[in-house]
C-alpha cells in the first residue's frame, strides 16, 4: 500500500504490519512529520504515484522507510510525563531546602510570612531565627567597678544599642580582665541568660532602634585586675 505525507505530499510504501504495530502512525522520511497513514492510503500504487509525479518503482521501499517510522509514542509520552513529574518534585524539594536554610532571611524580608514559617518549623522541631547583624549592634557605654557592699565582687554595667530597623537576636559578650600591662588575666563569655533579667521575653529579640542596659555581678577578688576589655559577638 502507498500513503502520502499530509505535510509535504511525499508518497511511500507501508505494510499492514507497520500500520497495526503503530496504530497507523508513521513519520515522513522527508519532513519528519508524524501522521496517520491510514487516512491517506492508496491500494493501487500506480494511481498514488501518478498523483505526485512518481512511478511505482521510484517510491521508497519498506526497507528504505523502515527507519523513519516512529517509536511507540504512547510509551515515549509516558516516559516524558514521568520525567516532567520527577523534575517538578526535585525543583520543589530544592525550593523547600532553600526556604528552610534561609528561613530567617525570608522572615526578615517578608515579615508577614514569619507566622507561617514558625508554624512549619514547629512541626519540624526547628525555629525561625532572628537576624544576627553584629555590625548593627554597638556597646554605647560600659564600666567595671568593685561592688561597694562586697569588695570581692565586681560589677559590669553596660548599655547595648540595636541600630537596625528590625529586631535581632541578643548577642553574646566577652569580658576580658587585664593587669596593669594590659595582659589578659581571665576571660568570660556572657550569654543572654547571664545579662538579661529573668522576666525578659528572649523570643522577641533585641527590639529595633532600642537600647538595653545590663548589669552583671561576678566573683573576681583573687585576680587583682586593673582593666578590662568588652566586645560583643554572635557565636
Amino acid at each position: 500500500m502507498i500513503t502520502t505525507c499530509t505535510a509535504c505530499g511525499t508518497a511511500f510504501r507501508v505494510t499492514q504490519e507497520q500500520l497495526a504495530a503503530r496504530e497507523g502512525r508513521v513519520r515522513c522520511g522527508m519532513c519528519a512529520t508524524v501522521f496517520d497513514a491510514r487516512k491517506a492510503l492508496e491500494m493501487e500504487p500506480g494511481e498514488a504515484a501518478a498523483e505526485h509525479g512518481d512511478r511505482p518503482e521510484d517510491l521508497p521501499t519498506q526497507a528504505e522507510t523502515d527507519s523513519q517510522f516512529p517509536a511507540d509514542e504512547p510509551k515515549f509520552v509516558r516516559h516524558r510525563a514521568r520525567w516532567v513529574a520527577g523534575s517538578t518534585l526535585l525543583a520543589l524539594a530544592l525550593m523547600t531546602q532553600i526556604a528552610f536554610y534561609y528561613r530567617g532571611e525570608i522572615a526578615l524580608v517578608f515579615p508577614e510570612l514569619r507566622p507561617t514559617l514558625a508554624e512549619l518549623c514547629a512541626s519540624l522541631a526547628c525555629e525561625v531565627p532572628l537576624p544576627r547583624r553584629a555590625e548593627l549592634i554597638s556597646i554605647e557605654s560600659s564600666d567595671l567597678q568593685a561592688d561597694p557592699s562586697n569588695p570581692s565582687v565586681i560589677v559590669l554595667t553596660a548599655a547595648l544599642r540595636n541600630r537596625a530597623a528590625f529586631a535581632q537576636s541578643h548577642p553574646s559578650l566577652e569580658l576580658t580582665l587585664t593587669d596593669s600591662q594590659d595582659q589578659p588575666l581571665a576571660r568570660r563569655v556572657l550569654g543572654v541568660q547571664d545579662y538579661l533579667r529573668r522576666n525578659t521575653n528572649v523570643e522577641r529579640g533585641f527590639a529595633a532602634n532600642s537600647e538595653l542596659p545590663i548589669k552583671v555581678y561576678m566573683e573576681a577578688s583573687s585576680l587583682k585586675a586593673t582593666g578590662y576589655r568588652l566586645y560583643l559577638f554572635f557565636p
